[in-house]
């Protein structure tokens, strides 16, 4: 776990959601970070390793009666390194 994600973790524990002004900031916080992109006016790709945010974002968008589909891909990602040695 990073630090960043426990920071986040522990902001929102006590978030109960019902108060809208709170929760359309936080999903402001979420649209203006580096991890999305505006496909169309109905498509927004958010981008995240953390199983947490994507439940958070859902979530939100769920308590301000937003319809959405939430699409998880993993991408695998592997690093080979030839011995320079050889």
């Amino acid at each position: 776990m990073s630090f960043s994600s426990d920071i986040k973790r522990e902001l929102n524990k006590n978030s109960n959601l019902s108060n809208k002004e709170i929760v359309k900031n936080e999903l402001i916080g979420y649209l203006i970070s580096g991890n999305t992109n505006v496909v169309s006016k109905k498509e927004i790709k958010f981008s995240t390793e953390s199983d947490y945010n994507i439940n958070r974002f859902s979530k939100l968008l769920s308590n301000l009666n937003k319809n959405h589909k939430i699409d998880v891909s993993r991408k695998n990602i592997c690093n080979y390194c030839e011995d320079a040695r050889d």
